[in-house]
């Protein structure tokens, strides 16, 4: 009996041993497979969990497919109402910067100084008497004086130094274009042909009436738009000599004494002709390419140096605090833009473009400095602009670009006095401001500007520096948010696989 019992105590001690063994083993293998599961998870981030589903491929008018025409068709027209307008709102900034310029005609200014012109002669009536008719129906924005008017305006002591003043003036940019007409103009024509000596000098316009511009201020516009309205008042008082006054002047001396038949002398009487005095000329069409075209491609240069340094800035930014990261995010910028603005200047210099007229063998130096602030005002706000959109919404990424080149280049390309007054932010803008320095440097326009200019351009650089530390923080934020939504997505995936399986 006792033998019995110790049995069945040994019995049921091997019995739950038994099943304490096989309770512990069913406890390790659910362990061992929730911790598959999790490594599994794990592995879905980068590898397809088991075998990979095969899409099926179908026709686009199958009936499984109608949820989908629909989501195309709802897709198809909202990108195009974007897209329409898109261009209609951005590139309509751009085409009106040259829309109806004669309008603004008035704003392009003209000083204009008419000496006297006494007639001692026969002739009562001058051969300038009609010119201010003549000024005032031409479409520019005339300011006309009087040799002592303008004497005393600008304190001159002489005569001899109004043409030295007016082109002072253009130079200055206070006026687009100075108009000299020199006095005795008429008792020169009238001299011409009574006065036989051998000393008698022929009648030539030329030396009575200066015109003083510069197309350097504006190569595309002042030769093609400016110009044109200036000769056709040469053309309209050259016409009013010709079928008027010269019949009458030469009617009225030829039934004088004083009237001697000198051919010779009137091979010039039937001209007049303007001297157009270009005192900065655009002497070479090369230049056009740093001041326009190359000026778009500092902006393009900006986004692309960001783009390619984009995986390292990614890397970067999981590995150092903050504070690093924006010392080297503005270190790698900032060199970045020091070699790019050599490389850019370089072209220039291997097309031969001359540096020298207005800063001497400095010239270089200046263009270069001038480029690396360019370059570091675009690229600033590219880089705070393009790094948010990249985490809200890259497939905007080129709305941006082309934004920010338009609205560049259509207020630095023509003039502002030909545009509408909208297009005066442009005095803000970096382009518009390296365009005007430039201008500078290849052409020798005036330099009072530049003050100006370059304060711009810093504004711009020490206001993009200021946001890129707060620019940085949202678009860390956003990128955590999207690493978590990514996750979660992950996560979807396999617990549907999980379910399908």
């Amino acid at each position: 009996m006792q033998g019995d019992t110790t049995n069945g105590k040994s019995l049921d001690s091997t019995r739950m041993n038994s099943m304490d063994g096989s309770s512990s083993s069913r406890g390790s293998a659910e362990a061992s497979s929730v911790a598959d599961d999790i490594e599994g998870y794990e592995q879905s981030k980068v590898e397809p969990l088991g075998v990979p589903l095969q899409p099926v491929r179908t026709s686009l008018f199958s009936p499984r497919m109608k949820g989908t025409r629909k989501k195309i068709l709802i897709k198809f027209v909202l990108v195009n109402l974007l897209l329409g307008a898109f261009i209609l709102s951005l590139l309509t900034v751009y085409w009106g910067a040259t829309y109806r310029t004669t309008k603004h005609l008035r704003r392009v200014t003209v000083v204009a100084v008419l000496e006297d012109d006494p007639v001692d002669s026969p002739i009562s009536e001058g051969m300038t008497d009609a010119l201010p008719g003549l000024i005032d129906a031409n479409p520019l924005g005339w300011k006309i004086f009087n040799t002592s008017h303008f004497m005393a305006k600008y304190n001159l002591d002489n005569r001899s130094e109004i043409s030295e003043r007016l082109i002072k003036l253009v130079y200055d940019e206070k006026y687009w274009f100075a108009f000299h007409l020199k006095p005795n103009m008429t008792f020169s024509l009238y001299n011409s042909l009574v006065n036989a000596g051998p000393d008698t000098v022929r009648f030539n316009s030329t030396e009575f009436v200066d015109v003083v511009y510069e197309t350097g201020r504006d190569p595309a516009s002042v030769a093609s738009v400016m110009i044109p309205y200036v000769k056709e008042l040469q053309s309209q008082w050259k016409n009013y000599y010709q079928s008027t006054y010269l019949p009458s002047f030469l009617s009225n001396i030829t039934n004088t004494n004083d009237f001697q038949a000198r051919p010779q002398m009137w091979s010039t009487l039937g001209d007049i002709t303007f001297n157009f005095i270009d005192y900065r000329p655009f002497y070479d069409r090369i230049i056009l390419s740093p001041l326009q075209v190359g000026m778009i491609y500092c902006i393009i240069l900006t986004v692309f140096q960001f783009a390619v340094f984009g995986p390292l800035h990614m890397e970067m930014a999981r590995v150092l605090k903050p504070k690093h990261i924006f010392i080297y995010r503005l270190f790698m910028s900032w060199s970045t833009y020091f070699f790019m603005s050599l490389f850019f200047c370089t072209v220039s210099a291997m097309m031969q473009i001359d540096f020298t007229r207005a800063f001497g063998r400095g010239g270089f130096v200046v263009y270069w400095f001038s480029t690396l602030l360019v370059m570091a005002a675009v690229g600033g706000a590219n880089e705070n602009v393009i790094g948010l959109i990249v985490v809200y919404g890259p497939q905007y990424l080129t709305s941006w670009l082309l934004t920010w080149i338009i609205m560049n280049i259509a207020s630095s390309f023509y003039p502002l006095v030909l545009n509408n007054v909208f297009y005066r932010y442009g005095y803000m803008m970096p382009l518009h401001n390296g365009v005007d320095i430039f201008k500078v440097i290849f052409l020798n326009v005036s330099k009072q500007h530049m003050g100006r200019n370059y304060g711009i351009l810093v504004a711009w650089i020490a206001v993009n520096t200021i946001l890129a530390p707060v620019v940085m923080k949202f678009i860390g934020k956003k990128a955590q948010q999207n690493g978590k939504l990514q996750d979660q997505a992950v996560l979807k995936k396999y617990n549907l696989l999980q379910d399908s399986s």
